[in-house]
């Protein structure tokens, strides 16, 4: 047991996912009332259909993203904490913008008369239409396509479909109503900036280690 826990305490860093969902939850609850946060909602949004469907691949982020990191905490240790902190990172500089800047998106009226809108209104209820921009759902699919696509082996067909995934729960966020275009344009900024930071920082500290090496084995 205690060589398994040496082994793999480091899964344990996926408990920040759910932490940050505390965190988001609460700012959402004590952002203030709707007259208070600004309307983020403008005519290309309008323009954009309602399509319930795309409620399963909303619905999917979560156990998507669990599973994506633990993934990762498996294949290569190196990656899964660079993009751990990518994440983290990116989802606390999201909750200091819902607190300085809080915004709204409206949501229309529907009537749960199938399994797709009654899956929507579930969300409705249980979650307030507060703090969109950046898109967080959008913000982790990116960061999470990105990594799949420029850190790990995977065959053609697994990266495909991983990335078609993520791109629908991208696209989901607008069609359920949930997001404005901005708000996704936001989180992929936001995770693309973050990702390349972090990046940054971790090679710099891997040079800079195999300098400090090589000086003390002269």
């Amino acid at each position: 047991m205690k060589s398994f826990l040496l082994r793999w305490w480091h899964v344990l860093g996926v408990s920040t996912i759910y932490i940050q969902g505390l965190i988001y939850l609460w700012i959402g609850r004590n952002a203030g009332a709707i007259e208070t946060v600004h309307y983020n909602y403008y005519w290309i949004d309008v323009k954009i259909p309602f399509l319930s469907w795309f409620v399963f691949p909303y619905m999917s982020w979560m156990p998507v993203m669990y599973l994506a990191f633990i993934y990762f905490a498996i294949v290569d240790r190196k990656i899964y904490w660079r993009v751990l902190a990518a994440y983290n990172i990116a989802v606390m500089g999201c909750n200091v913008i819902f607190l300085m800047f809080a915004t709204y998106v409206p949501r229309p009226d529907i009537e749960p008369s199938n399994l797709a809108l009654t899956l929507v209104q579930f969300i409705y209820n249980n979650d307030a239409p507060l703090n969109c921009f950046p898109s967080v759902h959008c913000l982790t699919s990116y960061l999470l396509f990105i990594t799949i696509n420029r850190d790990l082996k995977l065959s053609n067909v697994s990266r495909i479909s991983w990335s078609v995934l993520m791109w629908l729960i991208i696209a989901s966020t607008v069609f359920i109503k949930q997001h404005s275009l901005l708000d996704v344009v936001g989180g992929i900024l936001v995770a693309e900036v973050t990702y390349q930071l972090v990046r940054l920082a971790v090679n710099r500290f891997y040079v800079r280690k195999k300098q400090y090496v090589s000086s003390k084995a002269m």
